[in-house]
């Protein structure tokens, strides 16, 4: 009985990780397919407690970097006596609860590498499905139902944005810009940043240069500077960090240089194609430089973070609590007159989890950046190339969380996290074995 059960448990957590890949785009309005998941998981959990005769058999891990997840949701938890907003505070609470749920269910169920390895083929292919789909809409008329600039993202309860001209790629393609599994270009372009490392240290050839080059075209199509900075951070760091090889980081920097010439020359080919791909090339580049700010997000951006520290000043550092950097957004009027969320991951944990907390958070996520490059470093370790994605993934992710209005709810994240600490907890197993 308890064997079949824990077989169920297994099946629907691999079901359950799958949903969150896939996200808002199976969902109707709040409700995600996702959720449907958890709770299935969490009931399946609660009937093993019952005929446990309530007796908790957790398995053990060496390794507590996963009890800091319990530690963020008690100290939000607690902040919702000063928070400004209770709705908004047991809603954050609620997208926390499903975050860390996530992250926890990867960090258990990966145990072995046995299971390690049933975990990346699934991620494997639900991402490489999501990645194709950002190609179709980089490129063709096609677009995800859920998608902001689908003309069907209403009947899904989406609010549907039809016109995408204040965004970049409009500037140099006429159609929309991809959105993937989310409803967001931002959210697309962390998500694909955050595969990034795991065609970068492949060892098959062809599978990198075709999984870098059609991410980096996705990245450029959803004009997300955040996201670019974090692209050329974990090309930079894999060079310096990982591979050791100055040579190649000059053989970039020469190869980047004859391209950039080569634009600069096809400026004034005769050819109307060739001429008008180089000036959209050098469009774009000064959209990522922020020469051009096409919808003023970089004041707009500067105004939210500014509000925020405000209130953190009058918070005496306390932090506004969970949710609190909507709620005193929404009582300024909203920046713009329309946004309110932070619209920058680092910022909002110091606003609303206040300083002391966002000490222990930096600290918790540089302990997790460290213990991965350490097995990444044993090139005989059976985990040091899957560690060694993992962490350009969470050093790729500092920058480019700032393109995101909220990474709370971005399910990579969580993911992301929980593989990285359930990783360090198997190495210490098989060390300690």
């Amino acid at each position: 009985m308890f064997r079949s059960l824990q077989l169920n448990i297994d099946s629907i957590v691999i079901i359950m990780i799958i949903s969150s890949v896939i996200g808002v785009a199976i969902s109707y309005g709040d409700i995600y397919l996702y959720h449907i998941c958890l709770f299935i998981m969490l009931f399946l959990l609660l009937l093993r407690l019952k005929l446990s005769g309530y007796r908790l058999n957790l398995p053990n891990h060496n390794g507590n970097l996963h009890i800091f997840f319990l530690i963020i949701f008690l100290w939000y938890l607690s902040s919702i006596f000063w928070a400004p907003n209770l709705l908004y505070a047991f809603k954050y609470l609620f997208y926390l609860l499903c975050g860390s749920v996530l992250s926890l269910s990867i960090i258990f169920f990966v145990n072995s590498i046995q299971k390690l390895d049933i975990l990346f083929k699934v991620l494997t292919i639900i991402f490489i499905i999501e990645l194709i789909i950002a190609l179709f809409e980089s490129f063709t008329p096609f677009q995800m139902p859920i998608s902001r600039y689908s003309e069907w993202a209403s009947i899904f309860g989406k609010t549907s944005q039809k016109n995408f001209a204040n965004h970049a790629s409009s500037l140099f393609f006429e159609i929309s810009p991809p959105t993937g599994f989310h409803w967001d270009t931002n959210d697309l372009a962390i998500a694909m940043l955050l595969i990034l490392p795991f065609f970068i240290v492949s060892n098959k050839i062809s599978t990198k240069i075709i999984g870098i080059s059609s991410i980096i075209t996705i990245i450029a199509m959803a004009s997300s500077r955040s996201v670019f900075i974090g692209l050329i951070t974990i090309l930079i760091v894999y060079f310096f960090a990982i591979k050791k090889k100055l040579t190649a980081i000059i053989m970039i920097l020469g190869f980047a240089s004859i391209v950039f010439l080569g634009i600069l020359q096809l400026q004034t080919s005769e050819n109307p194609r060739l001429n008008e791909l180089a000036n959209s090339f050098e469009i774009i580049s000064l959209y990522l430089t922020g020469q051009i700010d096409v919808d003023n997000s970089l004041q707009w951006r500067f105004e939210l973070a500014k509000n925020g520290i405000d209130a953190l000043i009058k918070s005496k550092g306390l932090g506004v609590g969970a949710g609190g950097s909507v709620a005193i957004q929404e009582q300024i009027g909203g920046v713009a007159g329309r946004f309110t969320s932070m619209h920058n991951f680092w910022i909002e944990i110091l606003v609303e989890g206040g300083i002391i907390f966002f000490i222990f958070f930096s600290t918790w996520y540089i302990a997790i950046i460290i213990n991965l490059y350490k097995i990444a470093r044993n090139i005989k370790n059976k985990l040091s190339n899957r560690s060694s994605a993992l962490f350009l993934s969470m050093v790729g992710f500092i920058p480019a969380a700032l393109a995101a209005s909220s990474t709370v709810y971005f399910f990579p994240m969580w993911i992301m996290l929980g593989m990285s600490i359930g990783m360090i907890n198997l190495n210490n197993s098989l060390n300690h074995n």
